[in-house]
């Protein structure tokens, strides 16, 4: 999730061709510049021994399948491929439409009536296009087994009879069809023009020295080019180091929660009691847990333990502003949130990516539910 100063120089990476951007010192949300407040190295779990253990299950006949710039059109036929598989086992419903007005999908397993509810988001910057990747497969295992497997020696149907998940694949389906199709990713003629005339002022300003082609797969931002990661009421108006126009990164919007995929995202969490979320974001291989003003502090730390101990990342606090996890943990009814991120290749990843990602991660939709089940 680091910020970057475009050059369009055109490397090899992983084998695969894709930009290499030269490091800026702009820090932001998940940077790793600066951000070891609260380090702590964890171990690599053991592979568990339980053959039922989630951790284990692949499915033989998938629907989703793996591809390099997985798509929000991908994405919803197999959102509608999976519905008419496993039939009443999942709810497909929205929190709002993007700019686009493309539908922003939610989709629940488990008791619609249980008191305990997790939320599960990615895809809210554009070019971390593999982390709906990510999320999709881990519904698609949870659909799958749900009757056959557990985790920690806990049948999965039992904990999902007490607690329901909400799978928010693609939160910025816009940005995310901007960094994969172009501009050519946008219906709206307006939405073009404003990415258009972002990235001129970007080329004004030096943030960028990269023609338009070739800037537009870094563009983290929604369909009027606003980061929505930085666009929450979490030390919003202490941001100073956002441009004052639609850019590739770091551009606040104008006030917080001015995007209807911000704004959406802040209803749905304020719409009932939550246990925990975890949003994944790309890259690092770290998770944060902690914001200045955390009202679940040790509760954040524990849940970003278990993930640790799952993928092996490393924990550390943030100092970034404007997150949805920080604002997740210092909203009127806070909830223990962590972001991780995924994977070691600049952004956009490389498919080859996959392997590790799914690895490390495959089972991160169940350890959010064992914690929930184990925590009143």
């Amino acid at each position: 999730m680091k910020h970057y100063r475009l050059t369009g120089i055109l490397a090899l990476s992983m084998g695969l061709s894709c930009l290499m951007p030269a490091v800026s010192l702009a820090e932001g949300p998940g940077d790793l510049i600066g951000q070891q407040e609260g380090t702590e190295v964890s171990q690599e779990s053991e592979q568990p021994k339980d053959p039922n253990d989630i951790s284990l299950k692949e499915s033989s006949n998938p629907i989703v399948k793996v591809a390099g710039k997985y798509s929000y059109e991908q994405m919803a036929g197999d959102i509608s491929r999976l519905q008419s598989r496993y039939g009443g086992r999942m709810r497909v419903g929205s929190f709002g439409t993007s700019l686009d007005g493309r539908a922003l999908y939610e989709i629940t397993i488990g008791n619609p009536g249980a008191s305990k509810h997790v939320m599960i988001q990615a895809g809210i910057h554009g070019r971390e296009h593999m982390t709906p990747l990510l999320v999709m497969k881990q519904l698609e295992t949870a659909l799958e087994f749900w009757d056959t497997a557990n985790y920690e020696g806990q049948p999965i149907s039992s904990m999902l009879d007490q607690v329901q998940v909400h799978f928010l694949p693609m939160v910025n389906p816009d940005g995310v069809s901007v960094s994969q199709q172009g501009l050519m990713g946008l219906h709206s003629y307006d939405l073009q023009q404003i990415i258009k005339e972002g990235h001129g002022k970007d080329m004004e300003e030096s943030r960028t020295a990269t023609p338009f082609e070739l800037y537009l797969p870094y563009c983290k931002g929604n369909g009027r080019g606003v980061d929505l990661n930085v666009n929450f009421p979490a030390k919003w108006e202490q941001i100073t180091t956002s441009p004052g126009h639609a850019s590739y990164t770091g551009y606040k919007g104008e006030k917080p929660g001015s995007e209807p995929e911000s704004a959406g995202l802040m209803k749905l969490a304020d719409s009932r009691s939550w246990s925990a979320s975890v949003s994944y974001h790309s890259r690092g291989e770290v998770i944060y847990w902690d914001f200045d003003g955390n009202k679940v502090k040790e509760q954040s730390r524990e849940l970003a333990k278990v993930f640790a101990e799952q993928t092996g990342y490393q924990i550390l606090g943030a100092n970034g502003k404007g997150g949805f996890k920080d604002w997740m943990q210092i909203k009127e009814n806070p909830v223990p949130s962590i972001t991780v991120e995924t994977g070691t290749a600049e952004c956009p990843m490389p498919v080859s990516e996959w392997p590790r990602v799914w690895s490390k991660n495959r089972s991160g939709w169940a350890a959010a539910l064992y914690y929930a089940w184990t925590h009143g």
